[in-house]
């Protein structure tokens, strides 16, 4: 329930074909909305204004954003995250987070409306991965990998050359008419610090803190960038895009650059196990509180499923040293791209 002091907000969320009413303190859902932007963006009318026919009760979702002491046995997270509590009504619908810290209540009650979103899209049939997506001349590119592989590091540089980014961590593979689609979500991108003299073009450390502002989870050794503002650090972002290619990024000491291109394409076997290798367990890593409330299925391959995404994406797998490897995997990513995007009219459909 709204109060004279709260507001609410009626936000979409494509990926999932549900719409959440944000309520709390204005500023509170202000925050919200700009760090969900453009991945949930407002419901509203022709004329700007939330639109008056209710949404469907079995696709609408709340979630109340309270500022106060979260009680009880909360306790604050490893990252910083300050303690906070989480209550669920899933008959209802309804999600209530509170938390003392008010610069933290929208990034905690994202992140819960994030989790919600991607358990929704997994339980009607979407494929999660760990890695980055972005969209490259027309060629939609996933990138995998192992932490620390340089994941962000190659997508925020092919986005900064050309490109724009889908979903720098969590991106989604969903089957429709025409083939998968990547799908992304509001997730901020980390961006650790000594990484910046890889960046493509390089990114100074004063851009990026411009840029970031006073994201609350950042920290000495690692910013946090909204999607949003990727455009800042001289980016785009769109919300998704064709499936064309994925690339698994290995970082190796030492090894030179290698890569296997053209026809040596990984087959279709190397394929699956990569696929296999990067499925997401769950569709959060930390917020199993309400996976196990929704009751949401774990992620699966299924036989169909993983023949349709080998048949049609083309897979590469490239292998760099520590440093100095971004410009030849620009090049790299490039030359694959036509290729991949004459791929499109006879995609394989799930």
């Amino acid at each position: 329930m709204t109060t004279k002091s709260s507001t609410s907000r009626l936000l979409a969320v494509p990926a999932a074909g549900i719409t959440l009413t944000v309520t709390g303190d204005p500023r509170t859902v202000a925050a919200l909305e700009e760090l969900a932007a453009p991945f949930f963006p407002p419901s509203c009318g022709p004329d700007g204004r939330s639109l008056r026919t209710p949404p469907a009760p079995e696709s609408h979702w709340q979630l109340d954003l309270v500022r106060g002491p979260a009680g009880g046995t909360a306790e604050a997270e490893p990252d910083g995250t300050p303690a906070h509590r989480t209550d669920f009504d899933t008959a209802a619908r309804r999600i209530t987070v509170l938390c003392a810290e008010a610069e933290w209540l929208p990034v905690i009650g994202l992140r819960y409306a994030r989790t919600l979103s991607r358990a929704v899209a997994i339980g009607a049939g979407a494929v999660p991965l760990h890695g980055a997506a972005v969209e490259l001349a027309g060629t939609g590119i996933i990138l995998t990998g192992e932490k620390m592989a340089g994941k962000t590091t190659a997508a925020l540089s092919l986005v900064r050359s050309g490109g724009a980014l889908i979903s720098n961590d969590d991106v989604l593979l969903v089957a429709g008419p025409e083939g998968w689609r990547m799908v992304g979500g509001p997730r901020s991108v980390g961006i650790r610090m000594e990484s910046l003299g890889e960046h493509r073009p390089v990114l100074s450390a004063a851009r990026l803190a411009e840029a970031t502002g006073a994201h609350p989870s950042n920290r000495p050794g690692k910013r946090f960038l909204a999607p949003g503002a990727v455009e800042r650090i001289g980016g785009s972002v769109q919300v998704q895009a064709p499936a064309h290619v994925l690339i698994e990024l290995v970082s190796d000491p030492d090894r030179s650059v290698r890569h296997r291109s053209g026809d040596h394409a990984l087959d279709d076997k190397e394929a699956a196990t990569v696929l296999r290798a990067y499925l997401e367990d769950a569709a959060d890593r930390r917020r199993f509180d309400l996976i196990d409330a929704l009751g949401a299925p774990p992620p699966s391959l299924t036989a169909d499923v993983l023949g349709s995404v080998v048949g049609s994406l083309r897979f590469f797998r490239f292998t760099h040293p520590v440093s100095g490897w971004v410009d030849a995997f620009l090049d790299f990513a490039r030359a694959v791209a036509p290729v991949s995007s004459a791929m499109a009219a006879w995609t394989v459909t799930a």
